[in-house]
């Protein structure tokens, strides 16, 4: 199973296709999906199904948060995010070399698939998981979160409402101090699950961002009725 996530540009189509060709001439079984994110948040039928197989999508890190968001523990997968095709293949058992003799008929049909993909930038599935081999279960993101988003179930923090979160804002995740708030399509590491340190843990005013979030929210409340006015 692989993940094209068709909202965004973080895993590279080309490589998604090449990947796909070479895996079914090898015989094996190949399914493209256009956001597991959206999958995990519905929780799917389909999620027990990809748990079975080999899930080629972004950081191992994240996606094993997704799976397990989802209920589904057990995982393999392989990270196309930051590693190269040639890699991903390797890990597959497949032969990388043979990339350079593909051409464009065999890759033709999954480039096609994923053009017909949806692109929901700004709508897409947007939405924090837990790491929680790492969670300190300290509560600091319920308490910070306006949106309802986290609640305490039995003494442990969970994602309970993911579709309440505001998109392509991690502010929750910056004030984590066991980092273990992951969000897959944030563009940075650690917060989307990637190893690197690519944003320095920085020390917020938890109380500003929390007034800011909650302003927004207002403001967004306020708004509504004026709208439903003017169309009476």
């Amino acid at each position: 199973t692989i993940c094209a996530c068709s909202s965004r540009t973080f895993i590279d189509r080309v490589a998604v296709a090449k990947v796909a060709a070479l895996a079914r001439q090898a015989g094996m079984e190949v399914t493209l999906l256009s956001d597991l994110c959206e999958l995990c948040e519905n929780k799917s039928e389909a999620v027990r199904e990809i748990a079975q197989t080999t899930i080629v999508a972004c950081h191992q890190r994240a996606v094993k948060s997704l799976m397990a968001f989802a209920g589904e523990d057990n995982i393999r997968s392989l990270n196309l995010r930051n590693q190269t095709a040639e890699e991903v293949l390797a890990a597959l058992g497949i032969d990388g070399s043979q990339l350079s003799s593909l051409d464009s008929s065999q890759t033709d049909e999954w480039m096609k698939q994923m053009e017909a993909m949806p692109q929901r930038l700004g709508e897409d599935a947007w939405y924090p998981v837990l790491d929680k081999d790492v969670c300190a279960e300290c509560g600091k993101c319920l308490e910070f979160c306006p949106f309802g988003v986290y609640e305490m179930v039995d003494e442990r923090i969970r994602v309970v409402h993911p579709h309440h979160c505001k998109n392509n804002c991690p502010a929750c995740a910056r004030t984590c101090p066991a980092s273990a708030i992951i969000f897959p399509k944030y563009d940075r590491s650690p917060i989307n699950g990637g190893e690197e340190k690519q944003e320095r843990a920085i020390k917020l005013d938890t109380k500003e961002l929390y007034a800011q979030t909650l302003r927004e929210r207002l403001a967004a409340r306020k708004i509504k009725p004026i709208i439903k006015n003017w169309k009476e």
